[in-house]
């Protein structure tokens, strides 16, 4: 298992400094900023989490977008651990990727379903119990609303899934699922 999580590692940081361009390029390259606001799925965990994702589309091919960026993530609140609440609020930072399928509804109106990944690094032990990484999966659709070629906004459901892979036998995950708000220009 140590050995998969090196070679994570190593895959993500030689895909943050790839090359810009990739041989399916989107020669309108836009920045995107999404935040999430999530809550708990599950009853013994007490922990709000406020994200916000950077990205950057890298590729487009048809209705699919590859994106890549850095998260910056703040869960908050507690965890029922041993039959006590234990403190998991913490601050995270990582690599992101991630695919976007789109399909137009309208001529300013398209649904898109997301799909991203990511390693994430805490200034604490997250969840409480936990390590100070984890791994980071989102998941859900997305309404986006185009006011013009080099602006839109979109407004989706997110589930997310935090854990450590079960490094070492040992995952306290974390699941959760709320409202991400997101907005995309060409600076």
């Amino acid at each position: 298992m140590r050995r998969f999580i090196c070679l994570v590692i190593i895959i993500n940081f030689l895909l943050i400094f790839m090359p810009e361009r990739s041989s399916c390029y989107a020669a309108d390259s836009k920045l995107e900023l999404d935040w999430d606001y999530l809550t708990p799925v599950s009853s013994n965990r007490d922990i709000d989490t406020v994200s916000l994702h950077i990205l950057e589309k890298i590729s487009e091919t048809n209705n699919r977008s590859v994106y890549r960026g850095i998260t910056v993530t703040r869960p908050y609140g507690s965890i029922d651990l041993k039959q006590q609440n234990q403190d998991s609020s913490a601050v995270g930072v990582g690599p992101v990727y991630m695919i976007r399928n789109e399909r137009d509804l309208s001529g300013k109106l398209s649904a898109a379903f997301d799909m991203s990944g990511g390693f994430i690094v805490y200034d604490k032990i997250f969840p409480a119990g936990g390590r100070y990484y984890n791994f980071m999966w989102r998941v859900g659709p997305q309404f986006i609303y185009k006011f013009n070629e080099n602006s839109s906004v979109n407004i989706g459901y997110m589930l997310m899934h935090v854990s450590n892979g079960g490094f070492r036998g040992h995952n306290p995950s974390y699941n959760a699922h709320g409202v991400s708000v997101g907005f995309v220009t060409k600076f």
